[in-house]
């Protein structure tokens, strides 16, 4: 009898398997944009029975009130309207901002750098503070260290939106006036010349030091007050999965061994709990994004969160549509992205799948 292992035919294609995988998850996040885009374009629609009197008033100049209706359709049926819609975005055209008197394009161009940048740093101290706080708690479990970052980060994350920026632009505009309060740049400082579009970059290209070292500043205070209020989930995360890698056998084992307890705490209950860092990143993202309309509209940072609050507030429905799209692909293209890190750095993702 030949000691062969009989074929069966049933192989595992990988690659097969990770491109349907993929393929999958694409499909998803087009439906889920697909949607948002055609629930905001109907909510646009019914909240006003006629937008451009929302937008010129109703003694609006007659050339005008016709020129807008003709641009967008609004004497047609709805669904008409949604096709023109859907093909002015295929071809990136949001339409006219009555908010900016600009195109939509132009207005998220000038604000959604400024918004990147907010997000970038935000999440920076996120980690930071997240992992370094969880790293503590799991260090000092049941201690008082422990006690104190869970009250600290509880009341944080407890907090409305729009309190935490509140009261840091109080702290540093009259107790402590070392950082910027409000503003992109100091005033009197010109922005660099327009490169990439992104401003600190441009500062970093253009060799303009002063400018930068200004937009690092007037950054800090509302990427900060967003980290605070997002770092506890990432706090309790972390905490909770070094824990429970610390309370394993192999963990007993290697100190069995003699493996020094820094090692411990890094090599391996840091280590294990990436995984799960990554997956909760798109979901602070999501969390971010939310506060990014309350601490820049509260320190006047120019970016994409302040427009979509002034086109809300006038009626600005080409604004509020391409806000509501740019947030929403930013959260669907962060989940699609954690989703697929987490492919890639499990491997048992690729056998559940």
């Amino acid at each position: 009898m030949s000691g062969a292992i009989p074929q069966t035919g049933c192989t595992l294609d990988l690659s097969s398997l990770d491109l349907r995988y993929i393929l999958r998850r694409l499909g998803t996040s087009a439906v889920v944009l697909l949607g948002a885009v055609t629930l905001t374009f109907i909510l646009s629609r019914v909240v006003s029975a006629n937008p451009i009197s929302a937008w010129l008033g109703k003694g609006g100049n007659p050339e005008l009130v016709a020129l807008y209706t003709e641009a967008y359709h609004l004497n047609d049926p709805l669904y008409v309207q949604y096709f023109y819609y859907i093909n002015g975005l295929i071809h990136l055209d949001f339409g006219y901002s009555p908010s900016r008197h600009e195109p939509v394009v132009a207005a998220l161009a000038q604000t959604w750098p400024y918004t990147l940048q907010l997000l970038f740093f935000s999440m920076i101290f996120t980690a930071i503070l997240g992992i370094a706080a969880g790293l503590l708690s799991a260090k000092h479990a049941g201690r008082v260290p422990e006690k104190a970052i869970r009250v600290s980060y509880i009341a944080s994350t407890a907090s409305p939106p729009f309190l935490v920026p509140l009261i840091l632009v109080l702290v540093f505009s009259t107790l402590i006036p070392i950082l910027p309060t409000s503003g992109p740049i100091d005033p009197g400082m010109s922005l660099p010349t327009r490169i990439s579009g992104i401003p600190m970059v441009d500062a970093m290209i253009e060799g303009n030091w002063p400018a930068f070292a200004s937009l690092i500043g007037h950054v800090i205070l509302p990427s900060v007050a967003i980290a605070l209020t997002l770092y506890g989930f990432l706090t309790r995360m972390v905490s909770s999965s070094i824990t429970e890698v610390l309370g394993s056998n192999f963990v007993r084992a290697a100190r069995a061994r003699g493996v020094s307890e820094k090692v411990v705490l890094y090599s391996y209950g840091l280590k294990n709990s990436m995984l799960q860092v990554i997956t909760m990143f798109s979901l602070l993202l999501t969390f971010a994004l939310v506060n990014d309309v309350f601490v820049e509209n509260i320190c006047s940072y120019p970016g994409l969160g302040q427009y979509a609050v002034i086109s809300a507030v006038i009626s600005d429905y080409p604004g509020i549509l391409a806000t509501t799209l740019v947030f929403a692909t930013v959260i669907v293209v962060s989940n699609l992205v954690a989703d697929l890190l987490y492919f890639t750095v499990d491997p048992r993702v690729r056998i559940r799948r």
